[in-house]
């Protein structure tokens, strides 16, 4: 059977590639710690690299929004936020096989066999497997766009990936990543505002790509929003409390946070935790260290990194 070697969950940020310098001191400790953890996965030689993040309204719209998708055939990057339009490499034998997996333990994934992929998995792909040596499996979860799964459902998400894994008829080696999160608050529109300069984005998200008349307009447009932005708030307490239950394995409490809890603390970006939740039930019984924590108003992010190893 195939064996689960190590994981890794990491926040990632747009700002990094369009504002890099102004993280600071902070944004360069973060940055080292990238670098050490791409030297951990050549080290631990996966086979695999099972990727684990979000879509921020660039491949789904609440025309057609799935809880869960995954990815059994071809996958390319969008080339948001400056990130390559990398051509990524997909494990189709292991995709497959946690997609029927699923769907013998109760979970509907939606999959499709021409996934694009924006920078919730690519900044991942970018930081920690940027020559593409190691095929992706990548799974997409929805946090942008309630009604959300619930965190609870998330980490049975991760129960069952592992049970996929490791019943994967292989003597491959498989890491996990997931990418998204801590608390921040993205300049996106709630579905149902009134605000009138709201409307033409409510309008794109509603109805999706194909309402999008000019698509370079659209990405200048949506980049602006954030790119004018130079700090924004982070609830580093949120976030410490997260990372200390996370690290302390009290996953019974974050099953029970709810939307609300997240969106009034961690902000609609701090959601992307639902990311995190998947990993954590997949490598419950590793052991979880944080690697780095710095929140970065001018990221507009609270940024970790924890690296989880064998039992």
């Amino acid at each position: 059977m195939a064996k689960i070697v190590t994981g890794i969950a990491m926040s990632h940020s747009p700002l990094i590639m369009t504002s890099e310098e102004a993280g600071g001191e902070r944004g360069r400790r973060f940055l080292d710690k990238t670098k050490e953890m791409k030297d951990w996965l050549k080290e631990v030689n996966p086979d695999a690299l099972v990727l684990i993040s979000d879509d921020h309204f660039n491949s789904y719209y609440y025309n057609h929004m799935p809880s869960f998708t995954i990815g059994i055939g071809e996958c390319e990057g969008w080339g948001d936020w400056q990130l390559p339009e990398y051509q990524i490499p997909v494990q189709k034998d292991l995709a497959k096989h946690i997609l029927d997996t699923g769907l013998e333990k109760g979970v509907d994934f939606a999959f499709t066999m021409s996934m694009k992929v924006d920078h919730g998995h690519t900044q991942g792909i970018y930081f920690l497997n940027p020559d593409l040596d190691i095929p992706v499996i990548p799974i997409a979860i929805n946090t942008s766009a309630p009604p959300l799964p619930t965190m609870d459902r998330c980490f049975q998400l991760g129960v069952i990936l592992r049970e996929a894994i490791q019943s994967w008829g292989s003597d491959k080696k498989v890491a996990i990543v997931a990418s998204g999160g801590l608390s921040h608050w993205v300049p996106i529109p709630k579905i149902d505002s009134e605000k009138e300069e709201d409307q033409n984005m409510i309008h794109i998200l509603k109805n999706g790509r194909p309402e999008i008349k000019d698509p370079d307009e659209y990405k200048k447009t949506r980049e602006k929003r954030v790119t004018t932005i130079k700090t924004g708030p982070v609830n580093e307490e949120w976030d410490r409390t997260f990372l200390n239950a996370l690290t302390e394995g009290d996953f019974n409490s974050l099953r029970k946070w709810s939307y609300n809890y997240i969106e009034e603390n961690g902000g609609n970006g701090g959601q992307e935790i639902r990311n995190w939740l998947v990993l954590l039930g997949t490598l419950q019984d590793f052991k979880a260290e944080v690697i780095c924590y710095e929140p970065i108003p001018e990221w507009v992010t609270g940024m970790a990194i924890v690296k989880f190893k064998q039992p």
